[in-house]
Formats: structure tokens, sequence, C-alpha cells
């Protein structure tokens, strides 16, 4: 078998920084769904860190599969969030990730 055959033509590196990501969503956690008066963000976030997972982990899965993994993922069951809270919670996330991630392209990098 080629080598070449198993490899995307459309490498990518994908890069999140975190802790960027995490001061982010500190001020801005409250106006996602199901957020509300008395929830402290350390509780809130694991659900946020449990998306970002998602989103690196399974980068093909596209935002409905990506959605149906949050929605039953642990952190959100732990919460008793509904499957379409989660969805909503999982979309805006993935709305932040493609307006503050870097991704570098590697376009020739495959034909070597």
């Amino acid at each position: 078998m080629n080598r070449q055959t198993d490899r995307r033509e459309d490498a990518a590196c994908i890069i999140v920084n975190i802790g960027r990501e995490r001061a982010f969503w500190k001020g801005h956690y409250m106006a996602l769904p199901g957020c509300g008066p008395g929830i402290e963000f350390e509780a809130f976030w694991p659900l946020l860190v449990r998306a970002y997972d998602i989103y690196l982990h399974h980068p093909h899965a596209g935002r409905e599969v990506g959605a149906v993994l949050y929605a039953n993922s642990p952190e959100v069951i732990e919460q008793r969030l509904e499957m379409s809270m989660a969805g909503r919670i999982f979309g805006r996330v993935m709305d932040r990730i493609q307006q503050a991630t870097t991704r570098l392209q590697y376009a020739g990098a495959m034909h070597a």
C-alpha cells in the first residue's frame, strides 16, 4: 500500500490556547444557556473543557455528531442537562473556537 494514500492532503495543525479560552469564558460563561445566578465558573468550566476536548479529539465529527458526543459525556450527564441545552452550549463553544483558534495549513507537507 502506498503510504501517501494514508495521509490527508489538507493537513492542518489546530492550536487552542486553553489558558486564553479559560480567561474568555470566565468573563462570558453567564451568557451561556443553562447558566444563571448562583452558578460558579469553576462548576461550569468542566462542561466547557469537554467541548474543547471533543473538538480536538474528533476534528472531523462536525457539529451534529460533536453535539451528540458532548451530550453523552460524563460532565454533561452529571449536570443533568437536556440534550437540546447541551447542544446549544456545544454550539456556542464551537462558535468561539471558530473565532479564537489558529489553524496552520500545511498544504505541501504531504508531498514529501
